[in-house]
């Protein structure tokens, strides 16, 4: 059952921009990509954790689209699907991993310095089925950007969740595994190559 807020939404078909008092003066703008109840529901909740967490310190890209029919992906525009949404923990964990690819791509030359770093710790990584990413490349990429979705996650939402959320996942199930158990090394290398997020 719609509610009068999705009925307008739908009807006028506008972008939803949802602002908390840390993004005011630069609003992340949340459009469903096609309307649909479950990508409405996904407006909404992703906008209820903007306004709940303040994420202005993680937040690299300010436009999402929230499309039904795609995969999670954080280029060329930050989208979503709705797999999460009736989870906030997963749905702020999800967002949280795309903008890290942007920070990533943003500190270019301190990525690079990090995957030479861990291809000497990670000389053979896993590639594609549940374990790694795409190619060995993007599989060193998201050992950075699950590491440092991780550290997100504990601090909004605290260590017994993050866990349950690693514990939940069905991809990049290496990634995050290398993640928690080499934690002392990650951390590490991020401080080596100085993508700490600030």
């Amino acid at each position: 059952m719609l509610t009068a807020i999705n009925e307008a939404v739908l009807l006028l078909g506008i972008a939803v921009v949802l602002t908390d008092s840390a993004l005011a003066a630069d609003p992340v703008t949340i459009k469903a990509s096609r309307n649909t109840p479950q990508e409405m529901q996904t407006v909404q909740l992703l906008g209820r954790l903007l306004a709940a967490y303040d994420l202005n310190r993680y937040t690299s890209t300010r436009k999402v689209i929230i499309d039904e029919h795609a995969t999670d992906h954080a280029f060329p525009v930050l989208t979503l699907d709705t797999r999460f949404a009736k989870s906030s923990d997963d749905l702020l964990s999800s967002f949280l991993h795309e903008q890290f690819h942007w920070f990533l791509q943003a500190h270019s030359a301190q990525t690079e310095d990090a995957v030479k770093l861990l291809h000497q710790f990670y000389p053979r990584v896993p590639v594609g089925e549940t374990e790694g990413a795409r190619t060995v490349y993007s599989t060193y990429i998201d050992l950075l950007v699950c590491y440092l979705e991780l550290q997100a996650d504990r601090h909004l939402i605290g260590d017994a969740r993050t866990v349950a959320l690693v514990h939940g996942k069905h991809r990049f199930t290496w990634i995050y595994k290398t993640d928690l158990e080499d934690e002392k090394r990650m951390s590490e290398v991020i401080k080596t190559t100085r993508l700490e997020i600030q």
